[in-house]
């Protein structure tokens, strides 16, 4: 993945506080929560967990983390999201930069994006993982 770029970090999924997937919860362990934070694009559902793209004009909402030690969460993360050095191309998901807007102002923050084509994928209205997601 890219070189680290911010120590801030947008999730949107089974990542967010509230989620009970493990890694969420060693990922609270590695951050300190900012607050709840918004940006615009599409979300999907793939499987168990979501994806997002930055195109389309839906609000996404997620938590805006800002990671302890980047160095140290970020290989784990990237391997998570399936786009580490051990993961074969194409990665599904892939680090980006994106602004987040929160109730301060907009800050730039890293983002998992969906890097694969969204084609048979169920779009997820409403942009709240944690609200649409069984």
């Amino acid at each position: 993945m890219s070189a680290i770029q911010t120590d801030l970090l947008f999730v949107y999924g089974t990542l967010r506080r509230g989620s009970d997937h493990e890694n969420a919860a060693r990922l609270s362990a590695e951050s300190e929560w900012l607050g709840t934070g918004t940006l615009t694009g599409t979300l999907y559902r793939v499987s168990w967990h979501p994806a997002l793209v930055l195109e389309g004009e839906d609000t996404i909402t997620g938590d805006l983390l800002r990671l302890t030690d980047p160095t140290a969460s970020l290989p784990w993360l990237d391997a998570f999201e399936s786009c580490g050095p051990a993961d074969p191309p194409p990665h599904d998901y892939r680090r980006e930069i994106a602004e987040v807007l929160t109730a301060n102002g907009a800050v730039e923050a890293m983002v998992y994006v969906w890097n694969l084509g969204v084609e048979g994928l169920e779009r997820m209205p409403g942009g709240d993982w944690l609200a649409i997601a069984p």
